[in-house]
């Protein structure tokens, strides 16, 4: 892997402790330097351009800081350009001289927080459908049935407690593991079960997942309590936006599962990181808080403008007694929240070791919301995040006060209504077009390897909706690939070309 440009600067610039302040050992804490943000100005910005102009910006920032501050090499300090920061560990002389300098926006404390609850009536079980209920209730199973779409070619980022790689639901599924927890993990693990259930409602195979055919990309950040240190939240969510740690390959997930959050609805420190993740094209889910048996509000980041919080609905699609509601206010403004629901109550998933587990939470309907972005992206790669959020908002069902409203949001999601409306408006060169780019993708994160458990799926979904096209449509989309589309999307074009010649023979 190559090291990213602010890595190398920041191995040759040093850390900030002065000395003498080290040499009195006075008491030292961790803390978060953030620098004033700043938006990109170009339009469209694409992902290699968003992570090397927060790079840059942050180096900038940082070069005004060491001017301050003679360098020592033994503090600790972790750039984190995703919020135009960096953590350091320091005394509160050196936090005071940092703090005055002008182009510094706020210090904080890097203060240890729990960010997912404990569990809600979480239970040992054994399935008894092929399907678990609340797959059909988002009615995903009859999208795998009916268009051939289950998010195959689609990498969905989880940070949570980790995920047990183990599980057989998991097979080929991981593209990417890093552990930022003590124990610093070199395989996929998870000591807890959160993060194991959550991904399993995403991608998992069995019957669980809504999008079974999707990859994962997680970062374990949680310990077994469910806390981290707010620094350690924001590397890993930093790590999400370039995981190969290099720029120039676009390797990052299109969406990213965040079912843990805080209680507090004014709470920002999130906030810039999240709005990075936008700003390069990755569309954020949250669980929207579990706090509404107490009559609390939309937690953060949930409640973000930028952020997709997503409620709790039960088997008869009434609200789940704990999800937390809305609206929220930001700047004297009111935000409706949530956005969107899915169901969140005794949902049944994968369990650390083996075996499924039933869970509730705001938890279990985030993943439920991702699995089914997922299979959108499927449909249409080229879909913005706008488009993602508009499209599930104005298609799902309606179930509280007429529009959007502070406890179900827009209403229960519905996966089938969601791709039936893209299929009319998609064609399959945009599925070629997402074919190449897995690859890369593959190349960045793994390497050039026989299995290709990204791609491969992909080729093979494509070749099956390709089935079903006429001879005249089939011809347009050789036109459209020829013209449009790379070697690598002209060769599986050849393969498609192939098996339809094939399956004509067989019929």
């Amino acid at each position: 892997m190559k090291k990213s440009i602010l890595a190398v600067c920041f191995a040759a610039a040093g850390v900030l402790l002065s000395t003498s302040s080290l040499m009195a050992a006075e008491p030292v804490s961790r803390y978060i330097v953030r620098f004033e943000s700043e938006q990109i100005k170009a339009k469209n910005p694409s992902h290699e351009d968003v992570v090397k102009h927060l790079q840059a910006k942050l180096k900038k920032n940082m070069a005004l800081v060491e001017k301050k501050i003679k360098p020592v090499k033994s503090a600790r300090i972790t750039p984190l350009w995703i919020a135009n920061a960096f953590a350091i560990t320091a005394n509160e002389k050196d936090i005071k001289t940092i703090s005055e300098l002008p182009n510094v926006a706020e210090v904080k404390k890097a203060e240890y927080n729990i960010f997912i609850e404990k569990d809600i009536n979480k239970k040992k079980v054994k399935p008894t459908e092929d399907v678990q209920w609340s797959v059909k209730k988002v009615r995903a199973d009859e999208v795998w049935q009916t268009f051939k779409i289950d998010g195959r070619g689609v990498v969905v980022g989880v940070l949570d407690t980790g995920i047990d790689g183990e599980h057989e639901a998991f097979k080929d599924k991981i593209l990417a593991f890093r552990d930022f927890t003590a124990d610093n993990s070199q395989a996929p693990v998870d000591k807890q079960g959160h993060g194991t259930h959550v991904s399993g409602s995403i991608a998992g195979l069995g019957g669980v997942g809504v999008a079974p055919g999707a990859n994962l990309i997680v970062a374990r950040v949680f310990d077994s309590k469910g806390g981290t240190t707010t620094d350690v939240l924001l590397n890993a969510m930093q790590w999400m936006l370039d995981p190969d740690g290099n720029p120039e390959t676009n390797d990052a997930p299109r969406l990213v599962n965040n079912s843990w959050g805080s209680d507090n609805s004014t709470n920002r420190t999130f906030w810039v990181a999240v709005e990075n993740w936008v700003t390069a094209g990755i569309l954020p889910v949250f669980a929207a808080g579990n706090n509404g048996m107490w009559g609390g509000k939309v937690g953060t980041p949930a409640g973000f403008p930028h952020s997709w919080a997503v409620a709790a609905t039960t088997k008869t699609d009434t609200l789940a007694y704990f999800s937390s509601q809305g609206p929220v206010a930001w700047d004297g403004e009111t935000l409706m929240k949530p956005d969107i629901s899915a169901p969140g109550a005794d949902i049944i998933s994968c369990a650390i070791g083996g075996g499924y587990v039933s869970n509730s939470g705001t938890s279990m309907a985030c993943p439920h919301m991702a699995g089914v972005a997922a299979l959108m992206y499927q449909a249409d790669p080229t879909l913005t995040i706008e488009q993602v959020r508009g499209l599930a908002e104005d298609l799902s069902t309606d179930l509280g006060t007429a529009g959007k409203d502070g406890k179900f949001g827009s209403g229960l999601v519905d996966a089938y209504k969601i791709i039936e409306k893209i299929m009319q408006n998609s064609n399959l060169t945009k599925a070629f077009a997402a074919y190449e780019a897995s690859l890369a993708t593959e190349k960045a994160l793994i390497g050039v390897t026989a299995a290709t458990p990204l791609s491969a799926p992909l080729a093979a979904s494509i070749i099956e909706r390709a089935y079903d096209l006429d001879e005249g449509q089939f011809r347009a989309l050789t036109i459209d690939v020829q013209e449009n589309c790379g070697e690598s999307a002209q060769a599986l074009l050849n393969d498609v070309k192939a098996a339809r010649t094939a399956n004509s023979i067989h019929k």
